[in-house]
């Protein structure tokens, strides 16, 4: 992450301003989840911006894709209907969220439900990066989540 974390816990506030989306996201989460682990469950400004085309930022949009699928772990407001802002979201956080490598590790699993070819599992996850993907394929091959085997020259994953 470029300039290490931005945002000031006594305003209950954290800036994603100049990030990408993969960056903003991860940023956000931390954060989100170190408020839960400390205690804080009270509502935090996240400020992404509104963007510069007039629709609404990348960050903005992603964000509240994100928010929309946890939805079951926290509460949102959307700055635009809450304070005439849409630069920024509002979240009450209720249960900690997946960090991105827990998500990867859960959407490989679904994708394992029938064996697979290390090139595939790579293809399919490409813009998570070839690092982490072997990363959590060798990992949740340890830990007894996936099966890892050879069929004539390549390797294969399948879900155990």
């Amino acid at each position: 992450m470029r300039g290490g974390m931005r945002y000031n816990r006594t305003m209950e506030k954290i800036d994603l301003h100049g990030r990408t989306v993969k960056e903003a996201l991860e940023e956000f989460t931390l954060f989100y989840n170190s408020r839960l682990a400390t205690g804080k469950s009270g509502e935090f400004e996240v400020v992404h911006g509104y963007g510069s085309s007039g629709e609404g930022g990348l960050i903005r949009k992603r964000l509240r894709k994100y928010l929309d699928q946890h939805a079951k772990k926290l509460l949102y407001r959307k700055g635009e209907n809450y304070l005439g802002n849409p630069g920024a979201t509002y979240v009450t956080p209720l249960q900690p969220l997946p960090t991105t490598a827990d998500a990867l590790q859960a959407d490989i699993l679904d994708y394992c439900q029938q064996a697979r070819t290390e090139a595939k599992i790579l293809g399919k996850f490409r813009q998570h990066g070839q690092k982490p993907v072997k990363q959590a394929l060798t990992s949740m091959t340890k830990e007894g989540l996936l099966r890892r085997f050879n069929k004539g020259a390549y390797v294969h994953y399948e879900r155990a």
